[in-house]
């Protein structure tokens, strides 16, 4: 018999393009993961700056705490849009939590909890390489540049294996979208 918690369906997260962030047509997407051990990275900190990557898709498993993420929203874009609408989205990402930012998406962390502490991993493709598996952009570019790199980000393959779900998971979901 399976394991049901193995069985539960990702959440999905689409963000919408602003003026300043490229995002992506693939939604950001979430899953519980089973713990299956204790990895510890240590030196670097969180990300307190909005950004993202333009040449990979990056995941996440949190291991301890919480951390509130600003998904989709650059320091440029204004708060609301014009129906008063909130632009960009909050995601609280938890221990046990492996998450996955499309490349294009701006994130970053606003508030943590608990010595929040995660392990992120990159998608390796033609325009990335173990040395240097990611590019760092600030989303501060005119709306000219930006459209250029939103090009640029969906540009960027769709990985063949989802951290959790194989072959079920990311590369099922964003091929449907």
């Amino acid at each position: 018999m399976s394991n049901p918690r193995l069985q539960v369906d990702p959440e999905l997260y689409p963000i919408p393009s602003t003026r300043h962030s490229p995002n992506s047509p693939f939604p950001v997407i979430t899953s519980e993961w089973v713990h299956g051990g204790h990895w510890k990275i240590g030196g670097e900190k969180v990300a307190a700056t909005p950004h993202y990557h333009g040449t990979t898709h990056e995941a996440y498993t949190v291991l301890r705490g919480s951390g509130t993420y600003l998904l989709g929203r650059s320091t440029l874009d204004p708060e609301t849009d014009w129906n008063g609408n909130p632009v960009g989205m909050k995601f609280v990402a938890r221990a046990g939590d492996v998450f996955v930012f499309p490349a294009g998406v701006t994130h970053y962390v606003t508030e943590t909890e608990d010595e929040y502490e995660i392990i992120g991993f990159y998608s390796l493709n033609d325009r990335n390489s173990r040395e240097n598996p990611y590019d760092m952009e600030y989303a501060l570019e005119s709306v000219e540049e930006t459209e250029k790199k939103r090009v640029l980000c969906r540009q960027v393959p769709v990985p063949l294996h989802d951290p959790i779900y194989g072959t079920e998971g990311i590369p099922r979901i964003w091929r449907e979208e």
